[in-house]
């Protein structure tokens, strides 16, 4: 019997995560581009669900999304993300008005957040990687899963960690969202 990494280690994690209420979709089913580290449909989505009294239009939308995608690619940016992500950061969508604060993961209720795990995930920075396992939330990549399977002797974590730097250094711009 073969023993690959999606058997052993990839699969049961899915699997597992199945069991706590994760749907799984496949990495070809998710509809995004490789360039874009969203699932927009299911991110844009949630924003209006989760923001109703404060998201009127498409434009406020995609003002919200703009202003995600503008964090650096570097840990100012992630740290400025994790403010997103927190419910910290606030926008002004019509000039003369207060900022409002957007939330993008529902805390309080968290059954009315879209819970995906996916797998051999393809994105597109400075060059093409693809991840093992990717844990998204409303459409956002937040947990990123190097496997690595314990039947090889030559292999350990350290193969996943350097596996993980590398594709930082040819993709930084999907890490600040993690």
């Amino acid at each position: 019997m073969v023993y690959t990494e999606l058997g052993t280690v990839e699969k049961p994690i899915i699997d597992w995560l199945r069991e706590l209420g994760w749907e799984y979709v496949s990495a070809d089913e998710l509809k995004r581009d490789v360039e874009q580290p969203f699932v927009l449909s299911t991110l844009i989505q949630a924003i209006k669900v989760l923001n109703p009294h404060f998201i009127q239009s498409d434009e406020d939308v995609e003002l919200v999304i703009n202003q995600l995608r503008r964090c650096s690619n570097d840990i100012t940016g992630n740290r400025d993300f994790f403010e997103w992500l927190k419910g910290e950061r606030s926008i002004v969508f019509k000039q003369g008005e207060k900022a409002k604060t957007i939330r993008l993961i529902d805390y309080d209720n968290p059954e009315n957040n879209c819970f995906v795990v996916t797998n051999q995930f393809k994105f597109t920075g400075y060059k093409n990687v693809r991840f093992d396992v990717v844990l998204m939330v409303n459409g956002i990549p937040l947990v990123i899963i190097e496997a690595k399977t314990s039947t090889k002797e030559q292999i350990d974590y350290t193969d996943a960690v350097n596996q993980l730097l590398r594709y930082h250094r040819d993709a930084p711009q999907i890490f600040k969202y993690l």
